[in-house]
């Protein structure tokens, strides 16, 4: 089984297990617009999982129009902080000291994928820090901790599957 087959093999015992009914595939487009709203490029994986399924209808996995609305409400919303005067983006480093993500509460480039329906996500990092991997994956809670979880979007998925 290649690598893809087996990502798309996990996320579908996830989907069962959880009773997720998969969307259609996004066509090329779509992907272009994920891509160029957000100034990133996806990971090869994310975009297999994309070109396979577009999300699921239930809000769990996050169709490409609900990953761009919730990075940019995300984005938005720690940019109002920090206009504010609240934070300085140097205090708020979900790995401090590590290099592996960008300084702030959410970065620019972050992909929410996984959406637990608390306002906290699972997000692809398309903009990682100087010793962070792109693709990487990082739980969002912003009433909780946020934190690299997993090296990979495979890494993920295989954990969620085993559970």
């Amino acid at each position: 089984m290649t690598d893809d087959q087996q990502l798309l093999a996990n996320l579908e015992r996830i989907a069962t297990r959880e009773e997720l009914v998969w969307n259609d595939a996004a066509d090329p487009d779509e992907l272009e617009s994920l891509e160029a709203s957000l100034g990133i490029e996806v990971p090869s994986a994310y975009q297999r999982v994309l070109e396979w399924h577009d999300g699921t209808d239930d809000r769990e996995f996050c169709s490409i129009e609900e990953s761009v609305e919730a990075a940019e409400e995300l984005l938005e919303l720690w940019e109002d902080v920090v206009e504010e005067g609240n934070l300085d983006p140097s205090e708020r480093n979900i790995e401090p000291g590590t290099g592996c993500v960008k300084d702030g509460d959410f970065v620019k480039g972050w992909v929410p994928f996984y959406d637990y329906g608390t306002g906290a996500f699972d997000l692809l990092d398309c903009n990682p820090g100087p010793n962070g991997s792109h693709g990487q994956v990082i739980h969002y809670d912003p009433d909780g901790t946020n934190a690299v979880t997993h090296p990979t979007l495979a890494a993920w998925a295989a954990e969620r599957a085993a559970h």
